[in-house]
């Protein structure tokens, strides 16, 4: 089910639904623009329900177990062997201006369902010519929900993964005519890293920064925000601040491009707030890691971030 979220509060008719097709990047242009609305929300109410999001991963809804419990559905994309995991929409509802329209964040909730698959999910936006993708990736946490949130205004975050005619973010926003959400590892490129595994998607919202609207369901946990590594390009440590909810531990790991974990912790945040951790550039044996693009991953039992880290010598 989709509705519409004002700040008055009132939902829109149940007839305003989101249609989609296909998540691989076949160059088919999508519809007609309309425009995105701040406070739309996409939800998946009932077994079997896909709002018409379409994807080559296989998609069910049990009908149970999303964000608001018993009896809230989810979207659920799977694969039982190593290919590309993700779905996308190409509909009137995501397409459009969306600096017109005052869209400026997106969120929505994760779940890594059956356990901790090593999944890291983006959000992705654009046309068939000019599409982009947000670097933070997103780790859900195991069987259970977290929200995040994409700013569309951190322009530095994200990467043109298809741009045929070298065109701005900027001119992705204002022609968008899709988004997307799948799993993907540094470096971000076209086709995204395949893998074996499943995800839980709910309730997406369409915000406005500048004002506020309420979530209908509030997932229960929070996930662990890791902010940009400094310095980045690195030539030896880095620095890495990261925000908690909760009191629980903290693992960090540092990941190379084959996947190879070069380095990992965990350590006992204590209190909820802001900490910071420091990366002295050297893999677990304390030799120094070669140059190269890494993945930083900072997670808890409510879930986690991922960010990008260059490092040169």
């Amino acid at each position: 089910m989709s509705r519409l979220l004002t700040p008055s509060g009132p939902a829109a008719p149940a007839g305003l639904v989101v249609l989609g097709i296909l998540v691989h990047f076949s160059l088919v242009p999508g519809p007609a623009a309309a425009q995105p609305v701040n406070g739309f929300v996409e939800s998946f109410t009932g077994a079997g329900n896909l709002a018409d999001w379409d994807s080559q991963a296989l998609r069910t809804n049990p009908g149970t177990g999303g964000v608001g419990g018993v009896g809230d559905g989810y979207l659920r994309i799977a694969r039982t062997s190593d290919a590309q995991l993700g779905a996308r929409n190409v509909t009137t509802t995501y397409a459009g201006n969306w600096l017109t329209a005052g869209v400026d964040r997106v969120r929505f909730s994760l779940n890594d369902v059956d356990g901790n698959q090593n999944l890291e999910i983006h959000f992705v936006i654009g046309n068939s010519g000019n599409l982009w993708q947000y670097d933070t990736g997103f780790i859900p946490p195991e069987n259970a929900w977290a929200e995040f949130t994409v700013d569309l205004r951190d322009t530095a975050n994200f990467t043109a993964i298809i741009n045929f005619l070298d065109e701005t973010y900027s001119t992705a926003l204002q022609t968008a005519d899709r988004i997307l959400i799948r799993h993907d590892n540094a470096p971000y490129i076209q086709t995204p890293n395949s893998i074996t595994g499943e995800f839980g998607l709910d309730e997406i919202k369409l915000q406005q920064s500048l004002i506020g609207v309420d979530p209908v369901v509030r997932p229960p946990s929070r996930a662990v925000l890791l902010a940009a590594p400094f310095p980045n390009p690195a030539r030896g440590s880095a620095t890495f601040a990261f925000e908690t909810f909760d009191e629980g531990p903290v693992t960090l790991a540092v990941v190379d491009a084959r996947g190879r974990i070069v380095f990992r912790t965990t350590v006992a945040s204590g209190v909820a707030g802001r900490h910071s951790w420091t990366w002295d550039g050297r893999d677990a044996d304390g030799r120094t890691a070669a140059a190269g693009v890494y993945r930083v991953r900072a997670w808890s039992a409510a879930g986690g971030t991922s960010r990008t880290l260059v490092l040169t010598r």
